[in-house]
């Protein structure tokens, strides 16, 4: 419902919340059993990208575990997030200049933000409290409270005991209707990479809540209680300091299994936003790029064609690469403009007398990896490359033959100069 995120949102800190089923929930004392995750806060989104490693894998002894269905895709450098068209910040002035902040940072950096009607996604969150999945809530500790239950909070026990309210064909409707708007849903989001919302809409005052406990958490629930509902992942971010000191927070979700991705872009806003680490004065130090790809990723490095912008970019881009970096080879290879090649291409030859050339690191998914390589034409070929600091990458090779009478542009140190 929002537990992993909304406090996040509040405290300036990361909250991340998995794909359901990424971690095992053996041993969690169940809400929702089938909606249930555990969420990591952290101070960084490194730190909660480290636990997240530790935690996720698939647990044969838990029902509700998965098995991510692929390799994990990452988004473009200018990816393009849907917003809610319309808010309601319950006279929270303060989180709404904070919100409009943040979208233009957002919008310098690049990022192409898209207005969508979000009624479907608040239309679900509804359910969560006011549909059937109280009595999957009351299914959890029935037994506990048939003998503790004037032991028990009165709001959460006022909340559980809707239960009885509802029959199985009632839960069924619920699930059809449930399915209905995650479809809905996960159609709008296919036009996006990710939603990007407000943590929450206001941030109550201690009184505020006791005076209305379920009312002002519904509130705070309007971004985030359709998350699992739908079936999605989510990342909360501290997005700086109100005028009035409060913390501000924004959120990214996106469908099941893209929890990588969402912390990519996560370490991105890190280095545009840098917040200081929860109530300390310490700054988050700025994210590097990793020094190698993630396991189920290669690291290739393109020196031609396929350099951003070029004519040939997009046999990476369309299998969800991603640019990691622009660095240069070691200084033992010489780059040639190959004749008659159409787009244009250069060849890249280990020497003995040689310079350090112009690459860019993408990495590109292991599975896609195959189909990218069967469209290389020769003479090039795809070998291993080192970098200036002694890395060794996958990149792109030239047949020594083929460089006979084919301009050296060495001198240039890239492809793009002699462009």
């Amino acid at each position: 419902a929002g537990s992993g995120r909304v406090p996040a949102g509040f405290n300036n800190i990361v909250g991340l919340k998995p794909t359901k089923g990424r971690f095992s929930i053996q041993g969690v004392v169940p809400a929702c059993k089938s909606l249930d995750c555990v969420s990591v806060f952290a101070l960084t989104v490194d730190d909660a990208d480290t636990v997240a490693s530790v935690l996720e894998g698939f647990d044969p002894a838990d029902g509700y575990s998965r098995q991510p269905p692929h390799s994990a895709r990452y988004w473009s450098n200018r990816p393009r997030f849907g917003v809610p068209d319309r808010h309601d910040w319950f006279g929270d002035s303060e989180a709404q200049r904070a919100w409009e902040a943040s979208l233009k940072t957002l919008q310098a950096d690049g990022v192409e933000l898209v207005p969508m009607d979000f009624t479907p996604m608040q239309t679900l969150a509804q359910l969560l409290y006011g549909g059937p999945w109280v009595a999957e809530r009351h299914a959890a500790i029935a037994e506990f409270m048939a003998e503790h239950a004037q032991e028990m909070n009165p709001v959460v026990r006022g909340i559980i005991e809707q239960a009885q309210n509802f029959s199985a064909t009632d839960a069924y409707r619920a699930e059809y209707a449930r399915a209905d708007l995650a479809r809905a849903i996960q159609t709008a989001m296919a036009e996006v990479d990710a939603l990007l919302v407000p943590t929450a809409p206001r941030l109550p005052t201690i009184a505020q809540v006791e005076a209305d406990p379920v009312g002002v958490n519904s509130q705070l629930g309007t971004w985030t209680n359709f998350v699992n509902l739908a079936n999605c992942s989510a990342l909360a971010l501290p997005a700086g300091i109100r005028a009035d000191g409060l913390p501000f927070g924004i959120t990214l979700v996106a469908p099941a299994w893209q929890d990588r991705a969402l912390t990519d872009f996560g370490r991105h806003w890190e280095a545009i936003a840098p917040w200081k680490r929860g109530a300390t004065d310490l700054q988050s130090p700025a994210p590097t790029a990793p020094s190698k790809a993630p396991q189920d990723h290669v690291r290739l490095a393109v020196v031609g064609a396929h350099l951003s912008g070029m004519p040939l970019n997009h046999q990476l881009t369309e299998r969800h690469a991603r640019l990691v970096e622009r660095t240069h080879t070691a200084p033992t290879y010489r780059l040639y403009a190959l004749p008659d090649t159409i787009p244009p291409k250069p060849g890249l030859i280990r020497a003995d007398e040689g310079a350090s050339i112009i690459v860019e690191l993408w990495d590109i998914p292991v599975d896609q990896f195959g189909s990218f390589v069967a469209l290389v034409p020769a003479p090039l070929g795809i070998g291993t490359l080192t970098l200036d600091d002694g890395r060794e990458v996958k990149g792109f090779i030239c047949e020594g033959a083929a460089v006979k009478g084919a301009q050296d542009i060495t001198e240039l140190g890239g492809w793009r100069a002699f462009i």
